[in-house]
C-alpha cells in the first residue's frame, strides 16, 4: 500500500529473490549454502550488499528484520561493515555472525568492485586522497582475546544485573525527554502569548533545545524508529536524515580518522577566528532554516544509489518499507511554524536571539 506506483516491480523482484534465496540457502536442514548473485532476481538498485571480514553479504531480505532498522543496513551498502558489526552489537559472534552465514554470496565481482571508494557520501566531506577500499582502519576483534578492552567491557555489559540496570536507565531517560518536551511546549505557549519575558525565555529555550537534542542524539545510537531521531534537529541542525550514517557509522566507526566527517566539520568551524565563530554558526543555522535543510532533504529523498549518495530513502520507498522520513519533515515543519508564529506575534528578535 505504501509502495508508490511504478515501483512495485522492485518489491516483487525482491520477493522473488527471497523465495529463490530460501531455496538456495536451505537445500537441506544442515548448514546454509552460499548464494550466487547471478541466480537471484532482485533489482540491482534495491540491493544492500556489504563486506564483513573480507566476505560479501547480500542483506536485502534481512532489511525489515534488522533490530536497528533497515536504514542502518542501507547506509553500509557498498562498504566494509566489519567495524560496525563488531562494535555496535552486544555479542556479535553469537548473534550477528551466525545470521550472516545465511546471506553470504559468492560474487563474480571482487570486493574493490563492490565497495565505494568514497563511502557513498558527498566527496567534499572527505580528503581528496582518501580511498575507503585501501585506507580503512583494521582492528583486532578476536572474541577470545581477553586482553582487549572491548572484550572486557562487553563481558561486564552482558552481565544480567547490568542489562537490567540499562533498561531501567533507558526508561528514566525517556521520562526525562518527555518532561523536557512538555516544558518546551509550555514555555512556547506562554512566550507567544506574551506572558513570559524574552530575557527569561531566550536562555531557557536554548537550554531546553539542547537537552531535547541530546535525547535525539541518544535515540540515534539506540537504533529503531527514525521518528525520535528527529529530536536531534530541534537545535536547528539537519541530523534527522543522515545521523545514522554521519554520526553513528562514520563518526564513531572512524573516530579521528580521515573518514570521520564530524572531525572535518568541527575542524572547519575551529578554523574560523574565535570572535566570528558564534556569528558564523548562527548564519549557518539560519541557512539550514531558510533553504538548506529543505533542499538537502529533498535531495536525500530523491537521489538514487551512486558514488555520492546511498539512496536510502529511495530504496525504502521502492521496497515498501517507508514512504518518507516522517520524523525529519515533521521537525522541519515544527521549526518553521515556530518562526512564523514568532514573526506574527512580533517576537522575531527574541526568536533570533534564542
Amino acid at each position: 500500500a505504501i509502495c508508490p506506483q511504478g515501483l512495485l516491480p522492485c518489491r516483487r523482484a525482491s520477493q522473488k529473490a527471497s523465495r529463490s534465496r530460501v531455496a538456495l540457502a536451505r537445500p537441506h536442514l544442515g548448514a546454509p549454502a552460499a548464494i550466487d548473485m547471478a541466480e537471484t532476481s532482485a533489482s540491482e538498485d534495491c540491493r544492500c550488499i556489504t563486506v564483513v571480514d573480507g566476505e560479501q553479504y547480500d542483506l536485502t531480505d534481512f532489511l525489515p528484520k534488522h533490530p536497528g532498522g533497515p536504514s542502518l543496513l542501507l547506509f553500509v551498502h557498498g562498504r566494509d561493515a566489519t567495524i560496525a558489526v563488531n562494535t555496535a552489537h552486544k555479542d556479535p559472534h553469537k548473534t550477528v555472525y551466525p545470521m550472516l552465514k545465511k546471506y553470504k554470496i559468492e560474487s563474480t565481482k571482487k570486493n574493490d568492485e563492490v565497495m565505494k571508494d568514497k563511502l557513498g557520501i558527498p566527496n567534499f566531506l572527505l580528503p581528496p586522497q582518501y580511498n575507503a577500499i585501501t585506507d580503512s582502519p583494521t582492528y583486532n576483534f578476536d572474541p577470545k582475546d581477553e586482553s582487549l578492552l572491548l572484550n572486557k567491557v562487553r563481558k561486564r555489559i552482558m552481565e544480567k544485573e547490568v542489562q537490567q540496570k540499562i533498561k531501567q536507565i533507558d526508561k528514566a531517560f525517556d521520562s526525562v525527554v518527555i518532561a523536557l518536551l512538555v516544558a518546551y511546549f509550555a514555555l512556547q505557549y506562554f512566550w507567544l502569548r506574551g506572558s513570559a519575558p524574552s530575557l527569561f525565555v531566550v536562555p531557557i529555550l536554548a537550554l531546553l533545545r539542547t537537552g531535547i537534542a541530546g535525547g535525539g542524539h541518544y535515540y540515534i545510537h539506540r537504533g529503531g524508529s527514525l521518528l525520535p531521531h528527529a529530536l536531534f534537529d530541534i537545535n536547528y541542525v539537519g541530523t534527522g536524515f543522515t545521523g545514522l550514517d554521519g554520526h553513528v557509522l562514520l563518526h564513531h566507526v572512524y573516530t579521528q580518522k580521515e573518514a570521520d566527517v564530524k572531525r572535518g566539520f568541527f575542524g572547519g568551524m575551529m578554523g574560523v577566528p574565535r570572535l566570528f565563530r558564534i556569528p558564523a554558526h548562527t548564519l549557518h543555522k539560519l541557512g539550514h532554516m531558510t533553504t538548506g535543510m529543505l533542499i538537502r532533504g529533498y535531495d536525500f529523498e530523491t537521489d538514487g544509489d551512486n558514488r555520492e549518495n546511498q539512496g536510502v530513502s529511495l530504496k525504502l520507498r521502492k521496497m515498501g518499507l517507508s514512504p518518507c522520513n516522517v520524523g525529519f519533515w515533521s521537525m522541519q515543519a515544527l521549526l518553521r511554524v515556530e518562526m512564523v508564529l514568532a514573526i506574527y506575534y512580533g517576537l522575531f528578535w527574541s526568536w533570533l536571539a534564542q
